[in-house]
């Protein structure tokens, strides 16, 4: 499978935003830094991934491999939750079951991503014969249906039940409301090439664009909303995450090797090991903890590709 260079760096880049999502390295400058950095421009790195894996699951599909794909994220995403035991041990502790099985069912911290993607995987799928006008209106349901739950929380129009459901971004951080409309956007990428069809000046426009808008909307949210919510699925990433994958398209160095995708997914998720450990058990601030997870991942996922184990874990 085709494989660019710029698009393996952008998966890179990605996978240490997500890192900063979880440790912000920019917490020491204040709030306002925060709402830009982690609740804005690194909120492209989770939608950013479900555009590529978009873009590439088109051949998936026509080589009939649905069914091994999605089999597949769901035996991963086994794996790293049994890894991530000793983290996640504590919600058993409780008692009662349905903690325990909310967590398994929606994915603890990082690892919701495979069963988020599994779900919108399958969903493509089923209706990739589906003409383009039919996957953009599903598309853009189910994004602005996202958005309109984080809206909802935001200005206090929505009242989750948190008995059931605990953490309130699983009503819009899911394989429906998240991952089938990125997912989507990178099939249709790839369907209609629309890299090939825009100009490179237009793409860098749309992307900074798109990029400005994000941390604008991250900001705006949190200064005007009367209550808190996840800056997950904002609607400026609606633009942004689709122009930075077409962006990265238009250069047409191909990889030599997949390692550089091995060491994005090795980032993502092997760093909350690191911040587990950081947060803790050390006194480390958040700058500290986020280059030790960064270091480290690269460091562990050094270690599984010389032992092959990268091959079934990452």
């Amino acid at each position: 499978m085709d494989r660019k260079l710029s698009v393996d760096i952008l998966k890179i880049l990605m996978a240490v935003m997500v890192v900063g999502i979880h440790a912000n390295p920019l917490k020491p400058l204040g709030h306002d830094a925060i709402m830009l950095s982690g609740g804005g421009v690194y909120r492209l790195a989770v939608p950013v991934f479900f555009v590529i894996n978009g873009y590439f699951l088109g051949p998936v599909l026509q080589g009939g491999g649905a069914a091994r794909y999605v089999r597949r994220l769901l035996v991963l995403y086994a794996l790293w939750t049994l890894l991530y035991l000793p983290a996640w041990y504590g919600v058993l502790k409780g008692g009662a079951a349905w903690p325990p099985l909310r967590m398994l069912l929606v994915g603890w911290w990082q690892l919701w991503y495979l069963p988020g993607l599994a779900l919108a995987a399958a969903l493509v799928a089923l209706v990739r014969d589906w003409t383009t006008p039919r996957l953009i209106a599903v598309m853009a349901g189910s994004f602005l249906a996202g958005v309109a739950i984080v809206y909802g929380i935001a200005f206090d129009l929505i009242h989750p039940n948190k008995a059931l459901i605990g953490d309130a971004t699983i009503l819009h951080r899911n394989g429906l409301f998240m991952g089938l409309p990125f997912v989507l956007a990178g099939f249709l990428i790839r369907r209609h090439q629309f890299d090939q069809r825009l100009g490179l000046p237009v793409l860098v426009a749309v992307a900074v664009l798109g990029v400005a808008l994000v941390m604008g909307e991250s900001l705006a949210l949190d200064r005007l909303a009367p209550k808190g919510a996840g800056h997950d699925n904002l609607l400026a990433l609606g633009l942004a995450s689709p122009a930075l994958l077409l962006l990265a398209l238009k250069f047409p160095r191909q990889s030599a090797s997949k390692v550089l995708g091995t060491y994005s997914s090795g980032i993502y998720f092997i760093h909350v090991a690191f911040c587990v450990i950081g947060f803790r058990y050390t006194d480390l601030g958040s700058f500290w903890i986020f280059w030790l997870a960064v270091t480290g991942s690269v460091a562990v996922t050094w270690g599984l590709i010389r032992s092959g184990l990268s091959r079934r874990l990452l």
